[in-house]
């Protein structure tokens, strides 16, 4: 193998055809090509993490907008019963929504504890020859992880401050048993 550095007034087409009449060269490849297939690759790569980003939050939402509901929903007679002992909306909501920010906290954590030995075993598998990557995790990424969980949960909890205003105090008077 050789290598040349070129000025950059060469004509590579040329210079390709020149060195290819030879019979002992099989090959002539050029850096700066290479170079510009690497950022291309990388380029296609941030869309698919932005979109495994997306989804990845869109999940979160799904599954912390169900839990809420469904802790809701379970406990509809208690809630209806401290409405009816006078407290106001906001106090419900506030004594529900503290449970959902203790829970996502708790799940936060998990997640990125877990996350870090999940982003190595992935990174190992993607890793070919020609392309390795960094495994190492910046702190911003942490941060902005627990950001986006937090800000998650505030947007359903939100939206549940509306489904509690609904409750019916008549409901916590019925019996089921």
């Amino acid at each position: 193998g050789f290598i040349m550095n070129l000025t950059d007034d060469y004509d590579s087409d040329k210079l390709s055809t020149e060195f290819l009449k030879n019979n002992n060269v099989l090959a002539v490849t050029y850096s700066r090509e290479g170079g510009d297939q690497f950022r291309e690759i990388v380029g296609s790569l941030n869309y698919i993490v932005l979109v495994i980003i997306i989804c990845a939050g869109a999940l979160a939402f799904v599954v912390l907008y169900n839990l809420a509901n469904i802790n809701i929903e379970e406990r509809i007679r208690e809630i209806a019963t401290i409405k009816v002992l006078g407290f106001y909306d906001r106090e419900v909501s506030s004594y529900i929504h503290r449970e959902s920010v203790v829970s996502a906290l708790m799940g936060m954590l998990a997640g990125l504890a877990l996350g870090v030995p999940f982003l190595k075993f992935i990174i190992k598998t993607a890793e070919v020859d020609a392309v390795m990557f960094n495994p190492q995790m910046q702190p911003s990424s942490f941060i902005y992880a627990g950001a986006l969980t937090m800000l998650f949960t505030l947007v359903v909890n939100w939206a549940m401050h509306f489904r509690l205003k609904k409750v019916d105090m008549v409901s916590s008077l019925k019996s089921v048993e």
